[in-house]
């Protein structure tokens, strides 16, 4: 089963415990975003655990700049370790997104947007709510008193 960038970015609205959801979905807006294939898409969280908590001390050294990384390892060790995991992953450029959902594609997890050491982020610039537009002509209480 396979997922798309619409569908990713519909989960993640849904994810509000996940603090870069915004920032995670601008980045697979973008039209240079792609969604690789990732063979070992499948783990087990405590496998998951392991591999992060990994990659969050080797990004420390190396320089990494990452967006949602200690929500994400935050977020397996809450997990029972035999829970199965999919971790789908987009890439543009020198930058790489993880998304680890729940096994049955349902639920994110948690997300981790990172770069190439010494490389910054992409800027974010979070969506502006959309305002109703107020009514044009102001009602006119006092029109019957004249």
């Amino acid at each position: 089963m396979s997922i798309t960038k619409v569908q990713l970015c519909a989960l993640l609205a849904d994810a509000l415990h996940v603090s870069e959801r915004e920032r995670v979905a601008a980045f697979l807006r973008d039209p240079a975003t792609q969604l690789i294939d990732n063979p070992f898409s499948s783990a087990r969280a405590a496998a998951a655990r392991n591999i992060w908590g990994g990659r969050s001390f080797d990004f420390r050294v190396m320089g990494v700049e990452a967006a949602g990384l200690s929500d994400l390892v935050s977020a397996l060790a809450a997990l029972p370790g035999a829970e199965p995991l999919i971790e789908e992953v987009a890439r543009s450029g020198p930058h790489t997104a993880s998304v680890v959902l729940g096994a049955d594609r349902g639920r994110v997890i948690g997300v981790a947007l990172y770069g190439k050491p010494g490389i910054p982020l992409p800027p974010f610039t979070a969506r502006r709510p959309r305002r109703r537009v107020a009514a044009s002509a102001q009602l006119d209480l006092f029109a019957d008193l004249r």
